[in-house]
């Protein structure tokens, strides 16, 4: 018969039930016992990663506090149009020959006018909190609440001021 060659010669691989020259070992010799249920790894919980943020939504908000402030720019800046004129109406009065100058209307445009100023100025100060808001709610990954209150509060003052003026152009045309 042959000669007889080890394993470890052959390129075979040595598991722990070879052992050299045909030897055979007991796994249960080699292997290391179990560890205790306390020592092994706890499974990690897995958090999805959080989507990208679409950039268009930010933008879309920033879009929507500038038209806000230009709104109330204008607000403003009409109101000083409108107290201007009442201060402008007065002084008319007061160089015009034979004209009694009425001063209730040259005031109460002057109110107006200030109220309208206020009034852009409120506008500025919803615009900003709805923004922050808004913000706010796309960086937690939330849909906002588009809440009509503020934009309709404010629409509603500016129809009040917008009849108010109304009045006071008619009886300042009538009168």
């Amino acid at each position: 018969m042959g000669a007889h060659i080890p394993r470890h010669r052959t390129g075979l691989r040595q598991g722990p039930w070879d052992g050299c020259d045909g030897e055979v070992s007991h796994p249960a010799e080699q292997l290391p016992s179990p560890p205790a249920p306390s020592a092994l790894p706890q499974p990690l919980t897995v958090v999805p990663p959080r989507p990208a943020r679409d950039a268009r939504y930010d933008w879309a908000a920033e879009r929507t506090l500038l038209a806000w402030v230009r709104t109330g720019l204008a607000l403003m800046g009409f109101g000083f149009v409108v107290a201007r004129f009442g201060a402008f109406m007065r002084a008319l009065g007061l160089t015009a020959p034979g004209v009694a100058p009425d001063e209730s209307h040259s005031y109460a445009s002057i109110a107006a006018g200030v109220l309208m100023v206020a009034l852009g100025m409120a506008t500025h100060l919803v615009a900003v909190r709805r923004f922050l808001r808004n913000h706010q709610a796309l960086s937690r990954g939330e849909p906002i609440d588009p809440s009509p209150v503020g934009p309709a509060g404010l629409a509603i003052l500016a129809a009040v001021l917008g009849a108010g003026l109304a009045v006071l152009l008619g009886l300042t045309l009538l009168g």
